[in-house]
């Protein structure tokens, strides 16, 4: 309602009017601001931090968010960069690339530490695999060398043992045959044992019968003595008649005769009787030579028998031995026959062992060369000894990057709450179990740092949650810097632990 003249009134109008464009133009200002930060939230929500907002409030409030929000975009992008940069470095094998963690905090501080502690983890398997590509291709190498002279060996062993297989089925064809044989001296040595029998029995007949002949040509020889006996009387008894005859005379002529025939008779009788006597002296001698042939051929035929049982018993000894070593001689020629095959087996797996050491010399060649490529951290090489612990430690310090994350979720709640300490996570438990092994690295200044700048993680970490839910915003921003800064050092003294644990 206005009061006044019409003068006044118009003044006032005017002056209402001019408010009224002022306020237009302010709302229109800050329609436009607003419009430009949506505008540019809307492309952060994508991925583009490189815009900025450019115009102006006539609001000092509205410049004050205009200007942290430009501060926040640039911030941001500068730790985009940075990431981007480091990502492709290494994407292109570089992974000794200097990562800067100058002002880090919050989620980009994460990103960064975790893309370093990326590179580190690269810098180590590649200090790995460098040693061990370069230590296995010179042990390839000479296996290699080994391998062809395992091949040449088994080709050569091969040949030898088929040379030596067909020389051992000679030898079992020549023991065969010799088992042959001596069987047939055996068979030849009994029929000559039964011949040499017969023949002792015969030797032993031979002497009875001249034992018999001898007996007779006694018992004859008896005979003649008394057939001369009788004509040395007959002889005496015709001297006598011719005495007589003579006397008589005349009338003993005729007597005288008859006395002389029977003396000639006598005399022939004599006669006869010696010459038989003779001969049966002869034959009595040769029966006697007889028995003392066959006594010697009796007793030669028992030489004979006893030299034939020894024959035959050294025969029969060598007809079994021949047949064991006919069967010994069998089974070695089918376990060298095994072995040839066994061999030929070998000297083909040789051979194949062979080509695969050529194309395992190659792919680990092909190590060497793809870690010649790449470019890392040379110190790792001081740090990798103990793969267990290289793994175990990367994760337990990773996952201090989870513990500042996942608390600070909560953040947006402004509750104040319990957060694990630092004997308490698993970094912590390892610390206090490698203390009470008395393991030699927790005596360094090192591990002291370690246990240090771990605590403060986890101190900083719950002092922000406590600031946070104060409301105590200038703590809350200007601690999250020294956490990540913290979390940094934790990763560092990590590193030296592991090298400090490989001076051992």
């Amino acid at each position: 309602m206005f009061f006044g003249n019409s003068k006044q009134k118009d003044e006032e109008i005017k002056v209402l009017k001019k408010e009224i464009e002022e306020l237009k133009s302010k709302q229109n200002s800050e329609d436009t601001i607003i419009n430009e930060i949506n505008e540019v939230l809307l492309k952060v929500e994508q991925g583009l931090y490189d815009f900025t907002v450019k115009n102006n409030s006539n609001d000092p409030k509205i410049n004050q968010i205009k200007d942290n929000l430009n501060k926040a975009l640039s911030k941001n992008a500068h730790f985009a960069n940075e990431a981007i940069q480091i990502l492709i470095e290494y994407g292109n094998a570089n992974f000794n690339f200097n990562v800067k963690t100058d002002g880090l905090s919050g989620k980009t501080g994460s990103i960064i530490l975790g893309i370093r502690a990326l590179g580190s983890s690269i810098s180590e398997l590649l200090a790995l695999l460098d040693m061990t590509s370069s230590e296995l291709n010179q042990e390839m190498l000479s296996l290699r060398g080994a391998s062809d002279s395992l091949a040449t060996a088994s080709n050569v062993q091969a040949a030898s043992l088929e040379e030596t297989a067909a020389a051992l089925e000679e030898v079992t064809a020549t023991i065969g045959s010799t088992a042959k044989n001596s069987n047939d001296m055996a068979r030849l040595s009994t029929e000559v044992q039964s011949s040499a029998t017969k023949g002792q029995k015969l030797a032993n007949e031979t002497m009875n019968s001249m034992d018999s002949i001898n007996t007779e040509v006694t018992a004859i020889d008896d005979a003649i003595s008394v057939i001369d006996q009788i004509s040395f009387q007959t002889n005496i008894l015709s001297l006598n008649a011719a005495v007589e005859a003579a006397t008589a005379g005349e009338a003993g002529k005729g007597f005288a005769v008859v006395a002389q025939e029977v003396r000639n008779l006598a005399s022939r009788s004599a006669d006869a009787a010696k010459e038989i006597k003779d001969i049966v002296l002869q034959a009595k001698e040769k029966a006697n030579i007889g028995k003392t042939i066959a006594t010697d051929m009796i007793n030669g035929y028992d030489a004979l028998n006893d030299s034939i049982e020894k024959q035959f018993n050294i025969i029969k000894d060598v007809s079994n031995a021949s047949k064991e070593q006919q069967s010994a001689i069998e089974q070695i020629n089918d376990a060298v026959a095994e072995l040839d095959k066994t061999t030929q087996q070998n000297a083909s797996a040789a051979a194949q062992i062979n080509s695969q050491t050529t194309h395992i010399q190659e792919l680990s060649q092909k190590l060497v060369d793809v870690v010649s490529h790449t470019t890392y951290l040379e110190l790792a090489k001081e740090q990798v000894c103990d793969i267990d612990m290289m793994f175990t430690l990367n994760k337990l310090k990773l996952d201090h990057i989870n513990f500042k994350d996942n608390n600070f979720k909560k953040l947006n709640d402004k509750t104040i709450f319990k957060v694990t300490t630092d004997h308490e996570c698993n970094l912590g438990k390892w610390i206090d179990a490698q203390e009470r092994k008395g393991e030699k690295f927790t005596n360094s200044s090192n591990w002291s740092h370690l246990k240090e700048v771990h605590a403060k993680v986890h101190n900083g970490v719950q002092g922000i949650i406590d600031a946070n839910g104060n409301n105590n915003l200038s703590k809350v921003l200007s601690d999250s810097t020294e956490i990540d800064k913290a979390i940094s050092d934790v990763f560092w003294t990590i590193q030296q632990v592991k090298k400090d644990n490989c001076k051992k």
